[in-house]
């Protein structure tokens, strides 16, 4: 991580049909920074992701290099951003592992499905990262939810762009491959990759994230290092819930654990 200010964001809001559910957000981050997004159901994690990359047009300033947003073409900024959601998009089922993960690569391609051999190196690449390959041929609809969630994760690291923005990156995943995603993430922003993801897990937070974004209502209630921001006053008045916070000495992190 560097000094270099990847995303620049400006009093950012955004709204559905009814009230704003983003209210003038505004924070930046760091080329190769791991940011975690946190805050209760509602508070706006995905809206935020959503708006970042352009899926969702929101009121406010988003800077990327020191450029508007608004300047990059859709192609563009599939190379700056790729985006994981924490949902299987309708329709892609029955399409097999391997091509959809090759889909990853679209914004690369000029003509033709396969351009050259590093579209298929990529793709392979990103496969043995996430522990798929095993699974080329197998139709996602055929997959658990788990295997899906890392397929879903190898297509955004195929597509090779500079950020990555992940809806709840250890959804239905069991405990190994929770820590093993967590884990790779958190090496490849060492490596210059730039990841905002949305967690609900706030003891992985504290283990991988660099600086913890907090989102209450729609507001950013607090910003930053993570044993600085996640306090048990906070934690209580964000999501009701009383904790205690412990000290792993062998681990050398905090550990929140609820009391109630």
């Amino acid at each position: 991580m560097n000094d270099e200010i990847t995303i620049d964001v400006e009093r950012l809001s955004f709204k559905y049909d009814g009230p704003d559910v983003l209210r003038a957000i505004s924070f930046n981050v760091r080329k190769g920074e791991f940011i975690g997004l946190v805050g209760p159901n509602g508070s706006g994690k995905t809206t935020l992701l959503k708006c970042l990359c352009r899926l969702l047009k929101p009121c406010g300033l988003i800077y990327i290099d020191g450029t508007s947003a608004l300047e990059y073409t859709l192609k563009e900024l599939a190379k700056i951003f790729s985006y994981v959601s924490s949902e299987q998009p309708p329709g892609s089922g029955n399409v097999s592992v391997f091509d959809t993960i090759a889909a990853g690569r679209t914004p690369h391609m000029k003509g033709l499905w396969w351009e050259c051999f590093e579209d298929e190196k990529v793709v392979l690449k990103s496969m043995e990262l996430l522990s798929v390959n095993g699974l080329a041929d197998r139709r996602v609809n055929e997959l658990s939810s788990g295997e899906r969630q890392r397929v879903r994760i190898a297509r955004a690291l195929a597509q090779q762009a500079r950020i990555v923005l992940i809806d709840e990156p250890t959804a239905h995943l069991d405990l190994k491959h929770q820590f093993k995603i967590m884990r790779m993430l958190k090496d490849l922003s060492k490596s210059g990759l730039t990841i905002v993801a949305a967690l609900h897990d706030l003891n992985l937070a504290l283990a991988y994230c660099d600086r913890i974004l907090v989102l209450n209502e729609g507001k950013v209630f607090a910003f930053g290092k993570p044993n600085e921001v996640l306090s048990k006053e906070l934690i209580e008045r964000v999501y009701g819930v009383k904790t205690k916070i412990l000290m792993d000495k062998e681990l050398d992190r905090m550990l929140i654990v609820p009391i109630e």
